[in-house]
């Protein structure tokens, strides 16, 4: 069927029997070199962290992403999260699963958690694109998930036009866990799922407060890093 009935690359956009084709696969892999392995950034540092995470270590344990905002995927990113291109999704997963080494990364996560979104933005919107991340991770994957764990109360300002301490401001009392979870999270190996990660101040909240509740550690897996500084 998949001969029969081609799709077009979320990358490239030529028309194959895949989501995303071998070639794209294959420049999306050699940018994975000298990123840091806390915030994603990409760095010269040999052994792999950059000076701002060296100076602030964030709350978070690692980040992994795919490429950089502005790179290969971002127009699929686009076209998924404000088009309604909700299939997308599944070819992100794909690529991403591809390129990073599952067996290594599985062996050390309990949990699967997206990104909230406050209800405003979602009646707005119509899905949570990190949650429908989330569960093609989760199914592929075979990792528990739930999008019950975190909510997050509407923010009237906007987020992508504020630098990364403003962000932080902003963000205080936004995130919470829902009280009848909280066992859910103590002594858990918790993974964040989203599509983009700007400055990190989102994860770096929401990892702080799953470490407050007793998470033994939250790590990031995104789509796209902004190449912030």
């Amino acid at each position: 069927m998949k001969f029969l009935l081609p799709t077009a690359c979320i990358g490239c956009g030529k028309f194959q029997g895949y989501r995303i084709c071998e070639k794209c696969i294959n420049l999306l892999k050699s940018h994975q070199k000298n990123r840091c392995s806390q915030c994603a950034l990409i760095c010269n540092e040999a052994h792999g962290i950059c000076t701002n995470c060296e100076i602030q270590i964030p709350p978070f344990d690692q980040t992994i992403c795919i490429d950089c905002y502005g790179g290969l995927l971002t127009n699929a990113v686009h076209d998924y999260k404000y088009k309604h291109r909700v299939a997308i999704a599944r070819g992100l997963v794909d690529a991403w699963l591809q390129i990073h080494k599952v067996n290594d990364l599985t062996s050390n996560i309990d949990l699967l958690i997206p990104v909230p979104m406050s209800s405003q933005k979602l009646n707005k919107r119509g899905f949570n694109q990190s949650w429908e991340l989330c569960k093609s991770f989760s199914k592929k994957l075979k990792i528990a998930t739930s999008s019950s764990i975190l909510y997050r109360n509407h923010l009237e300002s906007n987020q992508a036009q504020a630098g990364r301490e403003e962000r932080i401001k902003r963000l205080k009392a936004v995130f919470h866990i829902n009280q009848n979870k909280i066992n859910s999270i103590k002594n858990t190996r918790i993974v964040l799922i989203d599509d983009v990660m700007t400055t990190g101040a989102t994860l770096s909240t929401i990892a702080k407060l799953l470490k407050d509740f007793g998470a033994q550690s939250v790590h990031n897996w995104v789509i796209l890093r902004t190449p912030y500084k």
